[in-house]
C-alpha cells in the first residue's frame, strides 16, 4: 500500500522524536516544500549544541528544551523560495507559530495537540492553513 505524504512527512517527524532526550514530552518536526519534493530541514525539542542535554527544571513548559520547530526553523534552507509546509508530532505553542509565521510556512500539520492551543489560534489569525491529522489512521 502506498502511503500518503502526510503519513510519510508525519512518520518521519515521529522518528525524529525519538533522537530528543527528554522524559515528558519528545516532539518531532520536518519542514518541506508543499510540492512534496524537498525536505527544507528537521528538528527535535533539546538542548543546545554541546549542551548536558538535561532539563533546566522538570515541571511543564520550564525545561528550558528548544523546541523541535525552532531547531527546524534555524536550520532550515532559506535559499529554497517554493511554498513550505511543517510537519509535528504536536501542535505548536504560541511562540513557535510566531516563528512558523516569520518562516513563510504556509501550511502546519500536527498529530497530538499541546496543552496550550494558543499558538493554533495565532496561525489560523494570520491565514496558515492547519491540519489536524490522527496517528490512527495508519498505524
Amino acid at each position: 500500500m502506498k502511503l500518503s505524504w502526510n503519513e510519510i512527512w508525519m512518520n518521519l517527524a515521529k522518528n525524529i522524536s525519538t533522537r530528543s532526550n527528554s522524559e515528558s514530552l519528545k516532539v518531532g518536526c520536518v519542514i518541506v516544500t508543499s510540492d512534496n519534493e524537498t525536505i527544507l530541514s528537521l528538528g527535535y525539542n533539546g538542548d543546545e549544541k554541546g549542551g548536558a542535554n538535561k532539563p533546566d527544571n522538570t515541571e511543564p513548559g520550564k525545561s528550558g528544551w528548544i523546541h523541535a520547530e525552532m531547531n527546524a526553523i534555524a536550520k532550515m534552507n532559506y535559499n529554497d523560495h517554493r511554498p513550505r509546509a511543517i510537519y509535528l508530532t504536536h501542535s505548536p505553542c504560541a511562540i513557535c507559530s510566531r516563528l512558523i509565521i516569520n518562516a513563510k510556512i504556509e501550511k502546519v500539520v500536527f498529530m497530538e495537540s499541546y496543552r496550550d492551543m494558543t499558538g493554533l489560534d495565532i496561525l489560523r489569525d494570520r491565514g496558515i492553513v492547519v491540519e489536524h491529522i490522527s496517528d490512527h489512521l495508519w498505524e
